[in-house]
């Protein structure tokens, strides 16, 4: 069986992160350069992905976002204030949504398909209400309860037609790649995760993954390829929330480069998530 793999980038600023929304952050500062290093090194491979994108930045980065398109890479939605959708009411996230729909309409031309939520933090509810939208996807889905922003998304009146793929109707979900170690599921797809943790243990990982025969499922952000290593965050930030920030930052284009290469020896396909709605 063909396998895929989508390696996605969430497109939103460093104060955009969870750890800092109750922070007075100094926007004026920005790690957005992480986008174009992100596109060159796609090109270096001739890799097509998808950007999720935060709707409160396109007029801002279009130029980069034209770029993103041109280059034959696909541009979905990533909320429009990078608010997590369980945090807000339903009416909230309709609304939120329809801003993003538009502003990427309006300023890009562009009509998006899919979507992914900040933190994965989705239900079944407001997977519905992405469909009203005429959207064709969702990548919401991550089997992963021991992160405490994490969504809970419930498919099961979906058709699994994949280990990793359900579809209802026209409609597909698509789930974060894990992997199950000594009982629990691990996330083996982050860039975070790929940022922290020591390559040995990720290159450990991977091989465990492999071995299923999934997709793989991936995103990471413009801040972990950012070459702005300068970013002043809020004085009383907790220091657990300066080790996810920081730590590992400089090691991760390297890394990069080292699990593409295991995703090729492995005869993996690189995809957008709009090409899989055809291939399924």
């Amino acid at each position: 069986m063909k396998k895929y793999a989508v390696l996605g980038m969430d497109v939103e600023d460093w104060f955009h992160l969870d750890y800092f929304l109750d922070e007075k952050c100094d926007i004026s500062q920005n790690t957005l350069d992480g986008i174009e290093i992100y596109l060159d090194l796609l090109k270096d491979y001739k890799i097509k992905t998808t950007f999720f994108v935060v709707g409160e930045i396109v007029v801002k980065i279009q130029n980069i976002l034209k770029r993103i398109i041109e280059e034959g890479h696909e541009i979905a939605l990533h909320s429009y204030h990078h608010r997590r959708p369980l945090s807000m009411s339903p009416d909230e996230f309709i609304e939120d949504t329809r801003k993003s729909v538009e502003i990427i309409k309006n300023t890009l031309g562009y009509d998006v398909k899919g979507f992914r939520a900040p933190c994965f933090s989705l239900d079944r509810q407001r997977l519905d209400i992405l469909r009203t939208f005429g959207l064709r996807y969702d990548a919401s889905k991550i089997n992963f309860g021991n992160h405490a922003l994490y969504g809970n998304l419930e498919v099961n009146d979906y058709q699994k037609i994949a280990e990793d793929i359900f579809k209802k109707e026209d409609f597909y979900e698509f789930e974060t790649s894990t992997v199950e170690l000594f009982g629990k599921n691990i996330p083996v797809s982050g860039g975070g995760y790929l940022r922290i943790l020591p390559w040995k243990l990720t290159q450990y990982l991977m091989s465990v993954f492999l071995k299923t025969k999934k997709n793989y499922f991936f995103y990471i952000h413009p801040f972990e390829f950012s070459r702005n290593y300068n970013i002043v965050i809020p004085e009383n930030t907790k220091a657990i929330t300066k080790f996810r920030f920081n730590h590992g930052r400089k090691s991760v284009e390297k890394k990069m480069h080292r699990l593409i290469k295991i995703l090729n020896k492995n005869n993996y396909e690189f995809v957008k998530f709009e090409d899989l709605l055809e291939k399924f």
